[in-house]
């Protein structure tokens, strides 16, 4: 299969390169999954660089989010899933064509979701989710001030703030990023 493949720290991501290498052979509580898409998080490229707390013994697959298709389910895992469900969860290593994941770090993606979309939800949603909904218990009518609006993380948040119907003020380091973080449902 292909990856890409991290051998040293890099100084910039334009530096990763994909190489063939092996597929991987699903363990016990393992599934297989055809790998459609990937997420890029920015601590993806700060992972690459050696300037992430975790740091991969090399050599290593970048990429921590994904979505696919199930194509082979270890005879030993017990999961509600079969091959051809279409998933989305985390595991190191998504920067590949093929996963072995763990079943418990996979979830179902709804039919109105693209794998695309999918891909991007495992990390990004639940970190705002926690800040906004548990730790900071945001409540209806409050506001909600959400710095770089316009990434990851910020965009989420300004659409988790939005759906537990907080006003949200945004901020962002152009007017072309404040307009993505109006148009995902900043109020200012």
């Amino acid at each position: 299969m292909k990856a890409i493949l991290i051998e040293k720290a890099l100084t910039s991501v334009d530096q990763m390169t994909v190489h063939t290498i092996a597929d991987p052979v699903p363990k016990k509580g393992e599934i297989l999954v055809d790998c459609k898409a990937a997420g890029l998080n920015f601590f993806d490229i700060l992972q690459v660089q050696e300037k992430y707390q975790i740091k991969p013994p090399y050599p290593y697959i970048p990429g921590a989010e994904f979505a696919g298709v199930i194509t082979h389910i270890h005879p030993e895992t017990k999961t509600p899933y079969k091959i051809g469900d279409r998933v989305f969860g985390s595991t190191q290593g998504c920067y590949a064509e093929k996963l072995a994941v763990s079943a418990k770090n996979l979830l179902p993606i709804p039919d109105n979701i693209s794998f695309e979309q999918a891909a991007g939800l495992f990390i990004t949603y639940p970190t705002s989710y926690v800040a906004l909904a548990i730790r900071a218990q945001l409540k209806q009518g409050e506001w909600c001030l959400v710095h770089a609006a316009a990434g990851g993380v910020g965009l989420c948040a300004v659409q988790i703030a939005k759906a537990l119907g907080a006003k949200v003020i945004a901020t962002a380091g152009s007017q072309e990023k404040l307009n993505v973080a109006l148009k995902n449902g900043a109020d200012f």
